[in-house]
């Protein structure tokens, strides 16, 4: 009998859901792979350039000073609460900086992750995150030159300083956010590369990042509360210049980035499966 039962057994396969803890967990136990990875890109990114990293501040700090030719000088904007423009400039740059650099590459990511797709198995979510953290290793960078240039400048230090790393936290989030969606969907359609330089440079004026946000007129200003990066980069320069903090804007810009990046995960893992094809 006890034979007969196991001859009549039949495996079933069933495809997993949509989102499990086992993908969480095969995240996390290859932790150790996202430094690996991220740590790469930094190298690659500057390892054949004479001047290395200092292009993460060369960057930021060439448009700054455009921004304070342009729009300072020229068309007299001022920066919030008497703080020299060339300040208020960078510390806009610097933040939406971290959002556009992990945005486009991560959007690139799994393209240049190709051999690895194609031939080793891990989570891929980890390329789109090791991105992101590369964007946070040239933010971080920036962020010695604004210190240095708020002491040159004469702008004034606060305890409220303290925040603006978390600030920056909820920038990176973003990032990664919409990175989990363009990741994938860039191999779906080969537009996104192309468009995402545009969408990004659209998205740097329709955000406070060389003007601040008093300057929009009044019945516009509903449309800036729909871009969470408003509440970031108005968050950050508020952090820095001891200004009131708008908190509750900065924890609703964190609430939609987590479920945009919750439902881009689990677009993301849907999609997996025909990535190596798909490249």
């Amino acid at each position: 009998m006890a034979a007969s039962d196991t001859s009549t057994r039949v495996l079933v396969l069933r495809p997993t859901s949509a989102l499990s803890w086992q993908d969480i967990r095969d995240a996390w136990e290859h932790r150790e792979l996202l430094w690996v990875l991220a740590l790469r890109e930094v190298r690659v990114r500057y390892k054949q350039a004479s001047l290395g990293i200092a292009w993460a501040l060369l960057q930021p700090l060439a448009q700054m000073v455009v921004f304070t030719v342009l729009f300072n000088r020229f068309a007299g904007i001022r920066g919030d609460g008497g703080v020299p423009y060339p300040v208020f400039a960078f510390a806009g740059l610097l933040v939406w900086g971290l959002f556009a650099s992990g945005l486009q590459n991560a959007s690139e990511s799994l393209l240049r992750g190709e051999a690895l797709v194609t031939k080793v198995y891990f989570p891929r979510v980890l390329l789109p995150l090791a991105s992101i953290l590369t964007a946070i290793v040239d933010a971080a960078v920036a962020s010695i030159l604004l210190l240095a240039l708020m002491i040159v400048m004469g702008a004034s230090f606060h305890l409220s300083m303290l925040l603006a790393p978390l600030v920056l936290g909820v920038s990176a989030l973003c990032a990664a956010a919409l990175g989990m969606w363009t990741s994938a969907l860039n191999l779906q359609y080969r537009d996104v590369r192309h468009a995402m330089p545009l969408v990004i440079q659209l998205g740097a004026y329709a955000t406070p990042v060389f003007y601040t946000a008093s300057l929009v007129p009044e019945k516009y200003r509903g449309l800036l509360a729909l871009n969470p990066m408003a509440a970031v980069v108005e968050s950050f320069r508020a952090a820095l210049f001891g200004s009131p903090i708008p908190f509750g804007r900065l924890l609703l810009a964190a609430g939609v980035a987590m479920v945009v990046g919750l439902l881009g995960f689990v677009r993301f893992r849907a999609l997996e499966k025909t990535f190596a094809d798909r490249i």
